[in-house]
Protein backbone atom coordinates (compact mmCIF):
# COMPACT_ATOMS: atom_id res chain seq x y z
CA UNK A 1 0.00 0.00 0.00
CA UNK A 2 1.21 3.26 -1.02
CA UNK A 3 0.69 6.71 0.98
CA UNK A 4 -0.10 9.98 -0.47
CA UNK A 5 -0.11 12.95 1.27
CA UNK A 6 -1.11 16.35 -0.96
CA UNK A 7 -1.06 19.88 0.42
CA UNK A 8 -3.52 23.03 -1.30
CA UNK A 9 -1.97 26.60 0.26
CA UNK A 10 -4.85 29.33 -0.16
CA UNK A 11 -4.63 33.10 0.77
CA UNK A 12 -5.81 33.70 4.07
CA UNK A 13 -8.62 35.82 2.42
CA UNK A 14 -9.08 32.17 0.20
CA UNK A 15 -8.98 34.17 -3.32
CA UNK A 16 -6.04 32.50 -4.72
CA UNK A 17 -4.10 28.80 -4.66
CA UNK A 18 -0.64 28.12 -4.68
CA UNK A 19 0.53 26.03 -7.03
CA UNK A 20 4.29 24.63 -8.60
CA UNK A 21 4.89 24.26 -11.78
CA UNK A 22 6.70 20.48 -12.14
CA UNK A 23 10.36 19.94 -13.80
CA UNK A 24 10.25 18.78 -17.40
CA UNK A 25 10.69 15.05 -15.76
CA UNK A 26 7.56 15.06 -13.84
CA UNK A 27 5.70 17.06 -16.06
CA UNK A 28 6.12 14.13 -18.83
CA UNK A 29 5.48 11.56 -16.36
CA UNK A 30 2.30 13.17 -14.75
CA UNK A 31 0.95 14.61 -17.67
CA UNK A 32 0.29 17.71 -16.01
CA UNK A 33 2.00 20.98 -15.40
CA UNK A 34 0.43 22.37 -12.49
CA UNK A 35 -0.22 20.92 -9.54
CA UNK A 36 0.21 20.86 -5.09
CA UNK A 37 2.66 20.28 -2.80
CA UNK A 38 2.82 17.05 -1.93
CA UNK A 39 4.30 13.45 -2.24
CA UNK A 40 5.24 10.14 -0.67
CA UNK A 41 4.49 9.23 3.33
CA UNK A 42 7.45 7.79 4.23
CA UNK A 43 7.63 4.64 6.45
CA UNK A 44 7.06 5.86 10.03
CA UNK A 45 5.60 8.79 9.22
CA UNK A 46 1.93 9.85 10.55
CA UNK A 47 0.11 11.90 6.87
CA UNK A 48 0.52 15.15 9.01
CA UNK A 49 4.12 14.66 9.23
CA UNK A 50 4.55 13.44 6.08
CA UNK A 51 2.67 16.37 4.61
CA UNK A 52 4.79 18.88 6.93
CA UNK A 53 8.25 17.33 5.40
CA UNK A 54 6.76 17.48 1.79
CA UNK A 55 5.71 21.14 2.07
CA UNK A 56 9.53 22.21 3.98
CA UNK A 57 11.40 20.19 1.18
CA UNK A 58 9.13 21.82 -1.65
CA UNK A 59 8.62 25.13 -1.28
CA UNK A 60 11.13 25.56 1.91
CA UNK A 61 8.08 26.68 4.49
CA UNK A 62 8.30 25.15 8.16
CA UNK A 63 4.59 25.29 8.95
CA UNK A 64 2.65 24.69 11.84
CA UNK A 65 0.90 21.22 12.08
CA UNK A 66 -2.35 22.64 13.72
CA UNK A 67 -2.53 25.33 10.41
CA UNK A 68 -3.18 21.84 8.15
CA UNK A 69 -6.99 20.64 7.74
CA UNK A 70 -7.95 17.38 6.58
CA UNK A 71 -10.24 18.09 3.49
CA UNK A 72 -10.06 14.80 2.40
CA UNK A 73 -8.40 11.12 2.21
CA UNK A 74 -8.92 9.49 -1.18
CA UNK A 75 -8.39 5.60 -1.92
CA UNK A 76 -7.36 4.13 -5.31
CA UNK A 77 -7.77 0.54 -4.88
CA UNK A 78 -6.49 -0.16 -8.43
CA UNK A 79 -3.65 2.19 -8.53
CA UNK A 80 -1.00 -0.49 -10.25
CA UNK A 81 -1.24 -3.97 -10.05
CA UNK A 82 0.72 -3.72 -6.68
CA UNK A 83 0.06 -0.81 -5.28
CA UNK A 84 -3.26 0.39 -2.92
CA UNK A 85 -2.97 4.03 -3.16
CA UNK A 86 -4.31 6.44 -0.27
CA UNK A 87 -4.17 10.43 -0.35
CA UNK A 88 -4.62 12.24 2.51
CA UNK A 89 -5.37 16.17 1.21
CA UNK A 90 -4.74 18.96 3.60
CA UNK A 91 -5.05 22.62 3.58
CA UNK A 92 -3.81 25.19 5.15
CA UNK A 93 -4.08 29.28 4.79
CA UNK A 94 -0.74 31.08 4.12
CA UNK A 95 -0.09 34.96 3.27
CA UNK A 96 1.19 35.25 -0.27
CA UNK A 97 4.25 37.31 1.03
CA UNK A 98 5.44 33.82 2.24
CA UNK A 99 8.47 32.97 1.32
CA UNK A 100 9.07 30.98 -0.99
CA UNK A 101 11.65 28.56 -2.13
CA UNK A 102 11.16 25.71 -4.61
CA UNK A 103 13.19 22.78 -4.66
CA UNK A 104 14.39 21.21 -8.36
CA UNK A 105 11.02 19.06 -8.79
CA UNK A 106 9.48 22.54 -9.81
CA UNK A 107 10.52 25.41 -11.91
CA UNK A 108 8.27 27.90 -10.55
CA UNK A 109 5.46 28.86 -8.24
CA UNK A 110 2.64 31.07 -8.80
CA UNK A 111 -0.71 32.28 -6.70
CA UNK A 112 -3.86 32.00 -9.25
CA UNK A 113 -7.22 33.43 -8.71
CA UNK A 114 -9.42 30.34 -8.44
CA UNK A 115 -11.17 32.22 -11.31
CA UNK A 116 -8.29 31.50 -13.68
CA UNK A 117 -6.73 28.42 -13.03
CA UNK A 118 -4.61 27.14 -15.50
CA UNK A 119 -4.68 24.12 -18.04
CA UNK A 120 -2.73 20.92 -17.76
CA UNK A 121 -2.94 20.33 -13.92
CA UNK A 122 -2.52 17.61 -11.96
CA UNK A 123 -5.74 18.02 -10.35
CA UNK A 124 -9.14 18.59 -11.88
CA UNK A 125 -10.15 22.49 -11.90
CA UNK A 126 -13.55 21.15 -10.39
CA UNK A 127 -11.75 19.05 -7.75
CA UNK A 128 -9.52 22.30 -7.11
CA UNK A 129 -12.74 24.26 -6.24
CA UNK A 130 -14.47 21.14 -4.11
CA UNK A 131 -11.57 20.99 -2.16
CA UNK A 132 -11.11 25.31 -1.97
CA UNK A 133 -15.01 24.72 -0.81
CA UNK A 134 -14.20 22.48 1.58
CA UNK A 135 -11.34 24.48 3.27
CA UNK A 136 -13.13 27.38 3.81
CA UNK A 137 -16.17 25.73 5.70
CA UNK A 138 -13.33 24.42 7.87
CA UNK A 139 -11.37 28.31 8.68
Amino acid sequence: MDFYGSNGFLTQNFSKILLVKRNEEKRKKFGADWGNIGGRIELGETSVQGCLREIREEIGLNLDPKKLKLLEIKEYPNHSPEIHGVQFIYAASISEKEKIIINDESEEYRWFSLKNLPDKMLDSKKDILKLWKMAKRLS
